[in-house]
């Protein structure tokens, strides 16, 4: 089907700055840059205007913030792998525990004003659709898990634990794993975990969730490389210490 501008109405957001781990050159593997971020989302918001919420459109600030997670938790080496996965994110059907109009296109430019040294600007512009994106489904012990996205770089996880469900104790030695709540409701070690907080896990740190609300609760979740089974390693026994500040940040 041909795709047609006219037919949706556009929220934007432009002039995004982002530092990270972008480009396949060994500098760029060690020092974060700059990375420079447009985003068209196409979508139809007329029904927006009769409702005092934001249910019947997008949050933009949440989408920021879950653009900047994504890309400073993904450390990708292509333009083309980022955007890819940015998409499809943005394109997978909207989430249980925050009501939204589904998203059915995305135009995306990301550049990098640093990598010509100042003396051009390289960049890529995509467009994708709903019907461009295949996002997995895997039922497990705690829930399911939608795969947005998997490469060399990263996978790219929505974690959906249902009304009184958990996400057992457990860690990881050899992925590096990067978690953010996209609503109000979990537990983390027991505690009230606000929606975008993330939290980037070391190695060997024991960390449980606990969904107690009566609706099906999200995680965004990077691991890199992408997940292996069996680096998710049970520690029901283990305590669980609290989330140093140094993990934290808060993202929206």
């Amino acid at each position: 089907m041909t795709f047609s501008a006219e037919q949706f109405d556009v929220i934007s957001i432009h002039n995004m700055s982002v530092p990270c781990f972008i480009g396949i050159h060994r500098h760029e593997r060690h020092e974060r840059q700059t990375l420079l971020v447009d985003i068209d989302l196409y979508l139809k918001t007329a029904q927006a205007g009769d409702d005092a919420s934001l249910n019947r459109s997008v949050d933009y600030s949440k989408v920021y913030g879950e653009i900047r997670f994504l890309l400073e938790a993904c450390h990708f080496r292509l333009l083309e792998t980022a955007a890819q996965a940015l998409c499809a994110y943005m394109l997978a059907d909207p989430i249980a525990d925050r009501e939204q109009a589904p998203v059915e296109a995305v135009r995306l430019q990301l550049r990098k004003p640093s990598a010509l040294k100042s003396e051009a600007v390289p960049g890529l512009t995509v467009l994708r659709k709903r019907e461009d994106v295949n996002i997995g489904l895997e039922i497990n012990n705690f829930g399911k898990v939608d795969i947005i996205h998997e490469s060399s770089d990263c996978g790219v996880y929505r974690l959906r634990i249902p009304a009184g469900g958990n996400i057992p104790a457990h860690y990881h030695e050899q992925m590096a794993e990067g978690e953010m709540a996209l609503s109000d409701g979990l537990l983390l070690q027991g505690v009230a975990l606000p929606a975008g907080m993330a939290h980037f896990w070391p190695h060997h740190f024991v960390h449980k969730y606990e969904n107690p609300t009566d609706i099906e609760r999200t995680i965004l979740c990077v691991n890199r490389p992408a997940f292996i089974p069996s680096d998710e390693i049970p520690a029901p026994d283990a305590p669980l210490t609290e989330v140093p500040a140094h993990l934290k940040i808060r993202f929206f």
